[in-house]
Protein backbone atom coordinates (compact mmCIF):
# COMPACT_ATOMS: atom_id res chain seq x y z
CA UNK A 1 0.00 0.00 0.00
CA UNK A 2 2.91 2.29 0.98
CA UNK A 3 4.37 1.96 -2.23
CA UNK A 4 1.12 2.09 -4.43
CA UNK A 5 -0.25 5.08 -2.93
CA UNK A 6 2.68 7.73 -4.36
CA UNK A 7 2.22 6.38 -7.75
CA UNK A 8 -1.65 6.93 -7.48
CA UNK A 9 -1.04 10.54 -6.24
CA UNK A 10 1.85 11.18 -8.71
CA UNK A 11 -0.75 10.21 -11.40
CA UNK A 12 -3.22 12.01 -9.49
CA UNK A 13 -1.16 14.96 -10.02
CA UNK A 14 -0.17 14.59 -13.34
CA UNK A 15 -3.31 14.49 -14.53
CA UNK A 16 -3.99 17.93 -12.83
CA UNK A 17 -1.45 19.21 -14.30
CA UNK A 18 -2.16 17.91 -18.12
CA UNK A 19 -5.89 19.28 -17.84
CA UNK A 20 -4.56 22.77 -18.17
CA UNK A 21 -2.54 21.98 -21.09
CA UNK A 22 -5.32 20.10 -22.58
CA UNK A 23 -8.13 22.91 -22.50
CA UNK A 24 -5.63 25.76 -23.95
CA UNK A 25 -6.34 25.14 -27.43
CA UNK A 26 -10.12 24.25 -26.78
CA UNK A 27 -9.96 28.12 -25.54
CA UNK A 28 -7.78 29.75 -28.00
CA UNK A 29 -10.07 28.48 -30.77
CA UNK A 30 -13.37 29.85 -28.95
CA UNK A 31 -11.79 33.14 -28.43
CA UNK A 32 -10.91 33.07 -32.10
CA UNK A 33 -14.51 31.83 -33.56
CA UNK A 34 -15.82 34.69 -35.12
CA UNK A 35 -19.22 36.35 -34.12
CA UNK A 36 -22.48 37.80 -35.43
CA UNK A 37 -24.27 37.25 -38.64
CA UNK A 38 -21.64 38.24 -40.96
CA UNK A 39 -19.38 36.04 -39.23
CA UNK A 40 -21.10 33.09 -39.55
CA UNK A 41 -21.99 33.60 -42.74
CA UNK A 42 -18.20 33.83 -43.10
CA UNK A 43 -17.92 31.01 -41.58
CA UNK A 44 -20.05 28.95 -43.25
CA UNK A 45 -19.06 30.11 -47.11
CA UNK A 46 -15.12 28.63 -45.39
CA UNK A 47 -16.58 25.51 -44.98
CA UNK A 48 -17.96 25.02 -48.12
CA UNK A 49 -15.03 25.39 -49.69
CA UNK A 50 -13.74 27.44 -53.00
CA UNK A 51 -16.27 25.93 -54.98
CA UNK A 52 -19.27 27.37 -53.00
CA UNK A 53 -17.47 31.45 -53.74
CA UNK A 54 -17.62 31.64 -56.85
CA UNK A 55 -14.69 29.64 -58.67
CA UNK A 56 -10.60 30.93 -58.63
CA UNK A 57 -9.53 34.43 -57.77
CA UNK A 58 -9.04 35.16 -61.61
CA UNK A 59 -12.95 34.23 -62.59
CA UNK A 60 -13.75 36.91 -59.49
CA UNK A 61 -11.89 39.68 -60.98
CA UNK A 62 -13.32 39.01 -64.36
CA UNK A 63 -16.75 38.81 -63.03
CA UNK A 64 -16.48 42.21 -61.02
CA UNK A 65 -14.90 43.76 -64.23
CA UNK A 66 -17.96 42.60 -66.50
CA UNK A 67 -20.64 43.99 -63.89
CA UNK A 68 -18.67 47.56 -63.78
CA UNK A 69 -18.81 47.59 -67.42
CA UNK A 70 -22.81 46.68 -66.99
CA UNK A 71 -23.22 48.98 -63.87
CA UNK A 72 -21.55 51.92 -65.94
CA UNK A 73 -23.30 51.11 -69.05
CA UNK A 74 -27.38 51.30 -67.13
CA UNK A 75 -26.13 54.37 -65.41
CA UNK A 76 -25.19 56.38 -68.78
CA UNK A 77 -28.09 55.40 -70.34
CA UNK A 78 -30.46 56.20 -67.12
CA UNK A 79 -29.09 59.62 -67.30
CA UNK A 80 -31.77 62.66 -68.49
CA UNK A 81 -30.45 65.68 -68.67
CA UNK A 82 -34.07 67.12 -68.88
CA UNK A 83 -34.98 65.45 -65.99
CA UNK A 84 -31.72 66.86 -64.02
CA UNK A 85 -32.87 70.40 -65.32
CA UNK A 86 -36.31 70.17 -63.54
CA UNK A 87 -35.00 68.97 -60.62
CA UNK A 88 -32.36 71.59 -60.43
CA UNK A 89 -35.69 74.41 -61.51
CA UNK A 90 -37.41 72.65 -58.25
CA UNK A 91 -34.73 72.81 -55.86
CA UNK A 92 -33.75 76.90 -56.77
CA UNK A 93 -38.13 77.23 -56.55
CA UNK A 94 -38.09 75.63 -53.19
CA UNK A 95 -34.84 77.40 -51.94
CA UNK A 96 -34.92 80.76 -53.20
CA UNK A 97 -38.85 81.55 -53.87
CA UNK A 98 -38.34 85.37 -53.09
CA UNK A 99 -35.52 85.58 -55.11
CA UNK A 100 -37.40 83.82 -58.24
CA UNK A 101 -40.04 85.63 -57.60
CA UNK A 102 -38.71 89.38 -58.27
CA UNK A 103 -36.93 87.58 -60.77
CA UNK A 104 -40.26 86.31 -62.51
CA UNK A 105 -41.71 90.52 -61.93
CA UNK A 106 -38.64 91.73 -63.68
CA UNK A 107 -39.57 89.37 -66.70
CA UNK A 108 -43.30 90.19 -66.87
CA UNK A 109 -41.80 94.06 -66.12
CA UNK A 110 -39.83 93.61 -69.60
CA UNK A 111 -42.36 92.23 -71.59
CA UNK A 112 -45.39 93.72 -70.85
CA UNK A 113 -44.63 97.01 -69.59
CA UNK A 114 -45.14 99.86 -72.22
CA UNK A 115 -45.75 103.01 -70.35
CA UNK A 116 -48.46 105.30 -69.48
CA UNK A 117 -50.92 106.88 -72.41
CA UNK A 118 -50.32 110.17 -73.41
CA UNK A 119 -52.20 113.01 -74.23
CA UNK A 120 -52.54 114.67 -77.70
CA UNK A 121 -51.36 117.50 -77.47
CA UNK A 122 -48.73 116.22 -74.77
CA UNK A 123 -47.54 113.84 -77.55
CA UNK A 124 -47.64 116.38 -80.24
CA UNK A 125 -45.12 119.20 -79.01
CA UNK A 126 -43.01 115.77 -77.69
CA UNK A 127 -42.97 114.90 -81.73
CA UNK A 128 -42.15 118.65 -82.70
CA UNK A 129 -39.38 119.37 -80.52
CA UNK A 130 -38.01 115.92 -81.52
CA UNK A 131 -38.17 116.31 -85.20
CA UNK A 132 -36.39 119.95 -84.11
CA UNK A 133 -33.73 118.01 -82.27
CA UNK A 134 -33.16 115.34 -85.04
CA UNK A 135 -32.70 117.92 -88.08
CA UNK A 136 -30.41 120.19 -85.82
CA UNK A 137 -28.55 116.65 -85.18
CA UNK A 138 -28.18 115.69 -88.74
CA UNK A 139 -27.61 118.89 -90.62
CA UNK A 140 -25.62 121.31 -88.25
CA UNK A 141 -24.15 119.05 -86.01
CA UNK A 142 -23.24 116.77 -88.41
CA UNK A 143 -21.32 119.50 -90.72
CA UNK A 144 -19.72 120.91 -87.35
CA UNK A 145 -18.41 117.16 -86.45
CA UNK A 146 -17.20 117.16 -90.07
CA UNK A 147 -15.25 120.07 -89.66
CA UNK A 148 -13.78 119.14 -86.63
CA UNK A 149 -12.52 116.52 -87.76
CA UNK A 150 -10.38 118.35 -90.71
CA UNK A 151 -9.07 120.93 -88.05
CA UNK A 152 -7.71 118.28 -85.80
CA UNK A 153 -6.32 116.04 -88.95
CA UNK A 154 -4.53 119.91 -90.03
CA UNK A 155 -3.39 120.45 -86.55
CA UNK A 156 -1.77 116.83 -85.80
CA UNK A 157 -0.10 116.92 -89.52
CA UNK A 158 1.35 120.71 -88.58
CA UNK A 159 3.05 118.95 -85.36
CA UNK A 160 6.93 118.41 -84.93
CA UNK A 161 8.50 115.62 -83.07
CA UNK A 162 8.37 115.16 -79.98
CA UNK A 163 5.19 117.48 -79.88
CA UNK A 164 6.42 120.62 -80.87
CA UNK A 165 4.57 123.36 -82.44
CA UNK A 166 4.86 126.63 -84.43
CA UNK A 167 3.05 129.63 -85.69
CA UNK A 168 1.04 127.26 -88.29
CA UNK A 169 0.51 124.38 -85.41
CA UNK A 170 -0.98 127.07 -83.05
CA UNK A 171 -2.99 128.65 -85.92
CA UNK A 172 -4.49 124.92 -86.78
CA UNK A 173 -5.13 124.35 -82.72
CA UNK A 174 -6.99 127.49 -82.43
CA UNK A 175 -9.22 126.63 -85.77
CA UNK A 176 -9.52 122.86 -84.19
CA UNK A 177 -10.85 124.38 -80.55
CA UNK A 178 -12.92 126.46 -82.04
CA UNK A 179 -15.10 123.79 -84.16
CA UNK A 180 -14.72 121.76 -80.53
CA UNK A 181 -16.49 124.14 -79.24
CA UNK A 182 -18.91 124.64 -82.05
CA UNK A 183 -19.72 120.75 -81.94
CA UNK A 184 -20.21 121.23 -77.52
CA UNK A 185 -22.55 124.36 -78.47
CA UNK A 186 -24.82 122.46 -81.12
CA UNK A 187 -24.56 119.45 -79.11
CA UNK A 188 -25.96 121.18 -75.90
CA UNK A 189 -28.85 122.52 -78.59
CA UNK A 190 -30.07 119.17 -79.80
CA UNK A 191 -30.32 118.19 -75.96
CA UNK A 192 -31.93 121.52 -74.66
CA UNK A 193 -34.57 120.31 -77.37
CA UNK A 194 -34.88 116.54 -76.56
CA UNK A 195 -35.50 117.85 -73.30
CA UNK A 196 -38.10 120.36 -73.27
CA UNK A 197 -40.09 117.75 -75.55
CA UNK A 198 -39.21 115.01 -72.85
CA UNK A 199 -40.61 116.78 -70.12
CA UNK A 200 -43.97 117.39 -71.80
CA UNK A 201 -44.72 113.33 -71.34
CA UNK A 202 -42.91 112.46 -68.65
CA UNK A 203 -40.38 109.21 -68.14
CA UNK A 204 -43.41 107.29 -67.12
CA UNK A 205 -45.15 107.80 -70.54
CA UNK A 206 -44.81 105.16 -73.60
CA UNK A 207 -42.10 107.50 -75.20
CA UNK A 208 -40.10 107.66 -71.92
CA UNK A 209 -40.42 104.44 -72.02
CA UNK A 210 -39.66 103.12 -75.67
CA UNK A 211 -36.74 105.59 -75.32
CA UNK A 212 -35.57 103.15 -72.38
CA UNK A 213 -35.83 100.00 -74.66
CA UNK A 214 -34.00 101.47 -77.23
CA UNK A 215 -31.41 102.22 -74.66
CA UNK A 216 -31.40 98.43 -73.19
CA UNK A 217 -30.92 96.77 -76.95
CA UNK A 218 -28.21 99.32 -78.04
CA UNK A 219 -26.34 98.18 -74.69
CA UNK A 220 -27.28 94.72 -75.35
CA UNK A 221 -25.72 94.83 -78.96
CA UNK A 222 -22.52 96.40 -77.75
CA UNK A 223 -21.94 93.32 -74.67
CA UNK A 224 -22.33 91.10 -77.54
CA UNK A 225 -19.91 92.33 -80.13
CA UNK A 226 -17.99 92.76 -77.32
CA UNK A 227 -17.81 88.91 -77.04
CA UNK A 228 -17.90 88.48 -80.73
CA UNK A 229 -15.07 90.16 -80.90
CA UNK A 230 -12.71 88.97 -78.06
CA UNK A 231 -13.91 85.24 -79.14
CA UNK A 232 -12.44 85.67 -83.01
CA UNK A 233 -9.26 86.94 -81.16
CA UNK A 234 -8.98 83.89 -78.59
CA UNK A 235 -9.76 81.85 -81.55
CA UNK A 236 -6.96 83.12 -83.31
CA UNK A 237 -3.99 82.43 -80.53
CA UNK A 238 -5.61 79.14 -80.01
CA UNK A 239 -4.99 78.58 -84.00
CA UNK A 240 -1.05 79.54 -82.95
CA UNK A 241 -0.39 77.84 -80.41
CA UNK A 242 -2.99 74.65 -80.08
CA UNK A 243 -1.79 72.38 -82.57
CA UNK A 244 -1.46 68.96 -80.27
CA UNK A 245 -5.59 69.54 -79.13
CA UNK A 246 -7.98 67.74 -81.32
CA UNK A 247 -11.29 68.99 -83.26
CA UNK A 248 -13.61 68.43 -79.88
CA UNK A 249 -11.04 69.71 -77.22
CA UNK A 250 -10.99 73.12 -79.70
CA UNK A 251 -14.63 73.66 -80.00
CA UNK A 252 -15.33 73.18 -76.42
CA UNK A 253 -12.86 75.33 -75.27
CA UNK A 254 -14.32 78.31 -78.47
CA UNK A 255 -17.29 78.18 -76.49
CA UNK A 256 -16.41 77.76 -73.22
CA UNK A 257 -13.93 81.04 -74.03
CA UNK A 258 -17.63 82.73 -75.93
CA UNK A 259 -20.11 82.14 -72.77
CA UNK A 260 -16.95 83.38 -70.48
CA UNK A 261 -17.15 87.08 -72.99
CA UNK A 262 -20.34 86.60 -73.63
CA UNK A 263 -21.23 87.18 -70.17
CA UNK A 264 -18.57 89.96 -69.26
CA UNK A 265 -19.90 91.63 -72.20
CA UNK A 266 -23.83 91.21 -70.73
CA UNK A 267 -22.64 92.46 -67.45
CA UNK A 268 -20.72 95.31 -68.71
CA UNK A 269 -23.36 96.37 -70.87
CA UNK A 270 -26.24 95.82 -68.29
CA UNK A 271 -24.40 98.85 -66.30
CA UNK A 272 -23.81 100.89 -69.04
CA UNK A 273 -28.04 100.42 -69.34
CA UNK A 274 -28.43 101.74 -65.90
CA UNK A 275 -26.46 104.81 -66.34
CA UNK A 276 -28.58 105.34 -69.77
CA UNK A 277 -31.41 105.00 -67.98
CA UNK A 278 -30.16 107.62 -64.81
CA UNK A 279 -29.68 109.90 -67.99
CA UNK A 280 -32.26 109.48 -69.58
CA UNK A 281 -34.56 110.28 -65.76
CA UNK A 282 -32.88 113.26 -65.68
CA UNK A 283 -33.64 114.21 -69.50
CA UNK A 284 -37.15 113.61 -68.69
CA UNK A 285 -37.28 116.04 -65.44
CA UNK A 286 -38.53 113.41 -62.93
CA UNK A 287 -38.40 114.33 -59.49
CA UNK A 288 -36.33 112.35 -57.01
CA UNK A 289 -38.98 110.41 -55.82
CA UNK A 290 -40.20 109.17 -59.33
CA UNK A 291 -37.24 108.77 -60.42
CA UNK A 292 -35.97 106.52 -58.54
CA UNK A 293 -38.88 104.15 -58.46
CA UNK A 294 -38.93 104.29 -62.41
CA UNK A 295 -34.99 103.69 -61.71
CA UNK A 296 -35.44 100.29 -59.86
CA UNK A 297 -37.88 99.07 -61.89
CA UNK A 298 -35.57 99.46 -64.82
CA UNK A 299 -32.67 97.79 -62.89
CA UNK A 300 -34.51 94.78 -61.89
CA UNK A 301 -36.17 94.73 -65.51
CA UNK A 302 -32.63 94.66 -67.29
CA UNK A 303 -31.58 92.74 -64.37
CA UNK A 304 -34.10 89.71 -64.69
CA UNK A 305 -33.24 89.86 -68.86
CA UNK A 306 -30.19 89.58 -68.47
CA UNK A 307 -30.02 86.46 -65.72
CA UNK A 308 -32.18 84.62 -67.75
CA UNK A 309 -30.48 85.14 -71.16
CA UNK A 310 -27.21 83.84 -69.18
CA UNK A 311 -28.88 81.26 -67.68
CA UNK A 312 -30.76 79.73 -70.83
CA UNK A 313 -26.84 80.00 -72.59
CA UNK A 314 -25.14 78.25 -69.20
CA UNK A 315 -27.78 75.54 -69.49
CA UNK A 316 -27.48 74.75 -73.10
CA UNK A 317 -24.19 74.64 -72.93
CA UNK A 318 -24.02 72.09 -70.04
CA UNK A 319 -27.04 69.81 -71.39
CA UNK A 320 -24.99 69.80 -74.38
CA UNK A 321 -21.88 68.90 -72.63
CA UNK A 322 -22.99 66.18 -70.78
CA UNK A 323 -24.93 64.65 -73.85
CA UNK A 324 -21.43 64.79 -75.54
CA UNK A 325 -19.72 62.76 -72.36
CA UNK A 326 -22.36 60.48 -72.14
CA UNK A 327 -22.46 59.83 -75.55
CA UNK A 328 -18.25 59.28 -75.78
CA UNK A 329 -18.61 57.38 -72.48
CA UNK A 330 -21.15 54.70 -73.81
CA UNK A 331 -19.11 54.50 -77.19
CA UNK A 332 -15.40 54.01 -74.98
CA UNK A 333 -17.51 51.63 -72.54
CA UNK A 334 -19.06 49.15 -75.11
CA UNK A 335 -15.86 49.17 -77.26
CA UNK A 336 -14.49 47.91 -73.29
CA UNK A 337 -13.27 48.72 -70.35
CA UNK A 338 -10.07 49.22 -70.58
CA UNK A 339 -10.02 51.07 -73.32
CA UNK A 340 -12.78 53.83 -72.05
CA UNK A 341 -10.26 55.87 -69.53
CA UNK A 342 -8.19 56.28 -72.54
CA UNK A 343 -10.67 56.71 -75.26
CA UNK A 344 -12.06 59.53 -73.21
CA UNK A 345 -8.89 61.07 -71.97
CA UNK A 346 -8.13 61.24 -76.11
CA UNK A 347 -10.73 62.35 -76.49
CA UNK A 348 -11.39 65.68 -74.15
CA UNK A 349 -7.76 65.96 -72.51
CA UNK A 350 -5.15 64.67 -75.37
CA UNK A 351 -1.55 63.75 -73.98
CA UNK A 352 1.07 66.02 -75.07
CA UNK A 353 3.44 64.64 -77.71
CA UNK A 354 7.27 65.28 -77.74
CA UNK A 355 7.75 67.38 -80.99
CA UNK A 356 10.62 65.62 -83.46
Amino acid sequence: QDGSQPAHSSAGSSGRLARPHSNRPRAMAQRARPRGPAAAAETELAARGPSAGGGAPGEDSDSDGDDDKEFSIKQWERLDVGALALAAAKTAVQQRPVLLSVWAFGLLLAAFAGGLPVGDAAGEAYSIMRQHSEVVESRELGRALEQLQQDEEKHLGARGWFGACDDNCSRARDKADLARGEVVRLQSQVDKALSEGRREVGIWSSFGVQDVRRSFWDAWKSGKDFAARWTMMDMLFMGVGGREETVVTLVLQVVVRYVINLTMGLIGAFFFFVYNVYLLVVSYGESALSGAAFLLLAFVAGLATTAAYLTAVFGAVAGGGLVLVRQAALQAVANGPGRAQGKLQDDFWPTPRCKV
